[in-house]
């Protein structure tokens, strides 16, 4: 079993939120974002009440933010991959 965490992509930028802040993980973009234009007010999180999209297995996908009064950051959390090929495997490991 992997212990790799989830995965999770940055929707304004397209790749991986691979690089840590004081918030959370975000993609090398929004990180220098962060550093180099810091957001004002004060932060809320949240996570969308609705799916985004459907992985090919019909997992939902759902977006969680991150909202300043200047800046918001928006992240799509993919389904644990690991956690639905053990499920499956259950099932086809006696063929």
């Amino acid at each position: 079993m992997s212990n790799e965490p989830k995965k999770t992509i940055c929707l304004e930028h397209q790749c991986a939120e691979d690089q840590a802040t004081p918030y959370g993980m975000v993609c090398p973009h929004c990180k220098r974002r962060l550093y180099t234009n810091p957001p004002r007010g004060n932060l809320m999180s949240f996570w969308e009440s609705q799916p985004v999209a459907f992985s090919l297995d019909r997992e939902p996908c759902f977006v969680y933010s991150l909202m300043w009064e200047n800046c918001r950051i928006r992240s799509v959390h993919l389904p644990d991959q690991e956690a639905t090929v053990n499920e499956s495997s259950e099932f086809k490991s006696h063929f």
